[in-house]
């Protein structure tokens, strides 16, 4: 009879601890969802284990899997937040830019401008290396900025198929509007997961992590 009270309790204690902290982590999620925050991958906490890693614009979170707390990667903020509602009260009173003066109103006689050749929008392909670089000016900016860049251009040498799966992402984010740094973020996502493949594998799980990213920008396009 005991050990038959014993186990009850065992399954309460469990229950209670998954309501404490995996139901949090999957509501902060949620509440992220709804703040239009977009889930791109898992990132290694040094605890152990993967937090949540999402993005909006040129914004970067994390969600801790153990507590469900909140954590700004990108501004980075030295204390976690309770929620994302609080995430969103800190970033309206410390990262709203400055509203610029209006200028002065001056009156000057009108003037009809002089006729000119419509300019020449340059192809997206001579706008690539520009982004690119963009990309790369974002990760150098990283915690751990140059490692990533010389794990990047290391792969970029030894693997065509890790350059084009590059290419095919900045391309993607070329054509979607998709800033550099979300692009930057795709790969440091993809380099997070390294410590689980061996050889090989690596590259080849970093290459389907590009290939991933690009598809899942025209998706959003298309969405």
């Amino acid at each position: 009879m005991m050990w038959l009270v014993g186990g009850i309790l065992l399954a309460l204690i469990a229950a209670f601890l998954w309501m404490a902290f995996f139901h949090r982590v999957q509501a902060m999620s949620r509440q992220a969802q709804l703040l239009n925050w977009l889930e791109i991958g898992r990132v290694s906490n040094p605890a152990g284990g993967k937090d949540i890693l999402l993005a909006r614009n040129e914004r970067n979170s994390k969600i801790d899997w153990r507590t469900g707390e909140v954590w700004l990667v990108n501004p980075k903020v030295a204390e976690s937040f309770t929620d994302y509602l609080a995430v969103e009260r800190w970033l309206a009173l410390h990262d709203t830019p400055l509203p610029e003066p209006e200028p002065e109103l001056v009156l000057v006689p009108a003037e009809e401008p002089p006729a000119q050749e419509p300019e020449a929008v340059a192809p997206e392909d001579d706008q690539l290396p520009a982004f690119r670089q963009k990309v790369e000016d974002c990760l150098a900016k990283a915690e751990g900025g140059q490692d990533l860049i010389d794990t990047k251009q290391a792969f970029e040498a030894g693997s065509p198929a890790f350059l084009d799966a590059g290419t095919e992402l900045c391309t993607a984010a070329l054509e979607c509007g998709v800033p550099p740094m979300m692009v930057a973020t795709f790969y440091i996502s993809a380099f997070a997961a390294l410590s689980d493949a061996a050889g090989e594998d690596k590259l080849d799980r970093v290459t389907a992590s590009l290939q991933a990213a690009a598809k899942q920008i025209r998706m959003m396009q298309q969405g």
